[in-house]
């Protein structure tokens, strides 16, 4: 590797008034002032620009292949700025060797993201004072170090020890000497590529082990690569838009991590918990149930759960599984280990997790039942039992069969109870006769059940596991390699099942039963008939919260958001605290509202939305009640006697912030009283 020090540059840039500018410890490295937009160069720190930027000049290592295109980063405005950041992150990433590897990929575009504050800067701009706290962290040991060695590139580089650690690696002091160099957009995209590979720099093995698509290996990564959690939830943020632009195959999800000691007779899975900033993408986290202490050599988010998912599962769950002669014996018995995995983790049960499982080639034979072999131990046994046929591809006569399997008659159970219709679709492959196999997915999709292909090697046909999929394909697509990583894609698998919330349409009443701390997630349709949705909670056991919205899927309780930067539960500086003690008194009680009952109207948006979601979190131990949607004309709703929020404010939401509802009677008072 070739590390080019750029020490004196004078530019000719497009720039609005063209006044020159300098960086601010070496006067040498000369730009111009000029609009970021227009900048096809490093943005460096200047007073001299007033409300610009100060744009030096720099020429970029030259491309060896094409790992991404301009719509990959639709984050960014289609400018001169863009296609030149694009040409850098080209090179960063093929230099890493990750240019094949799409939720790597995604990683390295969230951190240098995040760090450049959505590439809008290449150094941190501070006030003096600001840096001067820094004195003393990162390595740095006197006056003036925060600012000297401030963070700085794609990857962030901050303090003297980092600074001194490229230094020595790359046998060149000046790195120390003139620390705004590793700014430059030439270098700074050698460092990001040269931290990603290198163990010597991290004392860490490739970062790209830590990049499986989940918020516990991205946690790991971030914490790995700034041994803290500041802006973690900004870059996980970035990762999922990343990972859907990219189209990795599956969103963001939680994922967990190595097997932990919970206390003397239980052991756990180390979990990442909820942290601020990420009440409107809940599904990234959550340790439900209780929580152990930290998990070693890990950030202070990861703790030893029980239980890592946070939803009261109660799924119809069905797996579709490829016997097909492309598979190959040994790949198709990894299939079936797979399967025995994902079910010992998704509460199988009499009244929790019914299971139904296929098994296709040429023929499609159901191995078990919904309504059949309800214990765990009885569908592993079924799954056990299975038949390699090493034949065709019939895709469209497995999909027969799961209508067959999922109808009500044979056990799939009614929208009141509250249970989240799911099938995998599991091929290596195009099926003999894609036409019908896309035309018996859409029956399928037409009886409310979510479909989730999977696409296993190198490659399978987009165009038909894409059409097969509940849309949108960016959440209900996985890729996976070879079947050898189909156990790495076991915590992304077991966090769709926990995060998908069930199907219920209006005008219905659910029976719901949930344990202290856990949820049930809802999503109800929208319908054309009025423009509000009625939502009425009547409780017959325990307590519980309500949360809606109609953009996040599993709104939470903001309380579950923890602020791990600074230690502390309740930060009042937070908005979710100023919210809160403006709407509820200190002494919050957890009795149910007098009459055992919570009213809701939930306004619909301007927006146009496909969905309300509901979040239910359960309070005291035992929790039963049943919920009933209404939706309403505004013109014949009657408010009367109904429970509002005390000012009315939450009724709306249209932002991604959960908007939460409590069943305690000191939270609402009726509007007539």
């Amino acid at each position: 590797m070739y590390f080019v020090l750029l020490t004196f540059i004078l530019s000719i840039v497009s720039t609005i008034d063209g006044q020159s500018c300098q960086s601010t410890f070496n006067r040498s490295i000369i730009g111009q002032c000029s609009s970021i937009d227009s900048c096809e160069g490093t943005i460096l720190a200047s007073y001299l620009c007033e409300r610009q930027i100060c744009c030096i000049n720099t020429t970029l290592p030259s491309i060896s292949g094409t790992c991404i295109t301009g719509d990959d980063l639709g984050i960014l405005k289609n400018t001169s700025r863009a296609k030149f950041l694009r040409s850098a992150l080209n090179y960063g990433i093929n230099s890493a060797g990750i240019c094949g590897n799409c939720q790597a990929k995604a990683a390295f575009l969230a951190v240098a993201a995040t760090m450049t504050e959505n590439f809008t800067i290449d150094e941190v701009v501070k006030s003096d004072a600001e840096f001067s706290a820094d004195d003393k962290k990162y390595g740095n040991s006197k006056e003036g170090d925060g600012s000297q060695f401030r963070r700085r590139g794609f990857f962030g580089v901050r303090g003297r020890t980092m600074y001194e650690r490229l230094a020595k690696l790359m046998s060149q002091n000046e790195i120390l000497t003139n620390p705004e160099i590793v700014a430059l957009t030439n270098n700074a995209i050698e460092i990001a590529s040269l931290i990603w590979k290198n163990p010597n720099l991290l004392n860490e093995s490739t970062l790209t082990k830590y990049a499986d698509g989940t918020f516990y290996g991205f946690s790991m990564l971030w914490y790995k690569l700034t041994e803290e959690i500041a802006q973690l939830a900004v870059a996980a943020k970035y990762y999922s838009i990343f990972l859907r632009q990219l189209e990795c195959g599956g969103d963001l999800y939680s994922g967990q991590g190595p097997v932990c000691k919970y206390n003397e007779t239980h052991n756990g899975l180390c979990s990442p918990d909820c942290i601020k900033g990420l009440e409107d993408s809940s599904t990234f986290c959550g340790c439900s149930g209780p929580k152990g202490p930290e998990c070693p050599n890990s950030p202070k988010h990861i703790r030893c759960c029980l239980d890592s998912c946070s939803q009261e599962l109660k799924m119809d769950l069905g797996i579709v599984l490829d016997a097909s002669g492309s598979v190959g014996q040994s790949n198709y018995l990894l299939q079936l280990n797979f399967t025995k995995n994902l079910l010992r983790r998704v509460n199988v049960g009499l009244n929790k997790t019914h299971v139904g499982i296929i098994n296709y080639s040429d023929i499609a034979k159901t191995l078990t039942s919904l309504n059949k072999d309800h214990g765990l131990d009885e569908k592993l046994q079924r799954v056990d039992e299975a038949i390699y046929y090493s034949s065709g591809t019939d895709t469209a006569r497995a999909l027969v069969e799961a209508n067959i399997v999922f109808s009500y008659e044979n056990g799939r159970r009614l929208s009141y109870e509250g249970v989240t219709p799911v099938i995998f679709v599991i091929t290596d492959g195009q099926s003999n006769t894609p036409a019908e196999t896309i035309r018996a997915a859409s029956i399928l999709k037409r009886n409310d059940i979510i479909l989730v292909s999977v696409g296993v090697g190198n490659q399978p046909d987009l165009d038909e596991l894409h059409a097969i999929c509940s849309p949108p394909a960016s959440e209900n697509y996985f890729a996976v390699s070879n079947y050898g990583a189909f156990e790495q894609k076991l915590n992304q698998f077991t966090s769709k099942s926990c995060a998908e919330p069930a199907p219920v349409p209006s005008n219905i009443t659910v029976m719901i039963e949930i344990m202290k701390d856990k949820y049930k997630f809802l999503k109800v349709e929208i319908t054309t008939i009025g423009n509000k949705i009625l939502v009425t909670i009547t409780l017959f056991n325990g307590n519980v919260k309500l949360f809606y919205s109609f953009t996040n899927r599993n709104p939470k309780d903001p309380a579950d958001f923890i602020d791990y930067e600074t230690e502390t539960k309740d930060d009042d500086s937070s908005l979710w605290m100023r919210i809160k003690s403006y709407f509820w008194p200190s002494s919050t009680k957890t009795n149910r509202a007098s009459n055992g009952e919570i009213r809701l109207v939930l306004e619909k948006p301007d927006t146009n939305v496909e969905f309300a979601y509901i979040g239910i979190k359960g309070i005291e131990e035992d929790n039963q009640f049943k919920l009933k949607f209404d939706d309403c004309a505004e013109s014949t709703l009657n408010l009367g006697p109904i429970l509002h929020h005390k000012h009315n404010v939450t009724a709306k939401s249209t932002s991604n912030e959960p908007t939460y509802i409590s069943s305690n009677s000191s939270a609402f008072e009726r509007e007539n009283d």
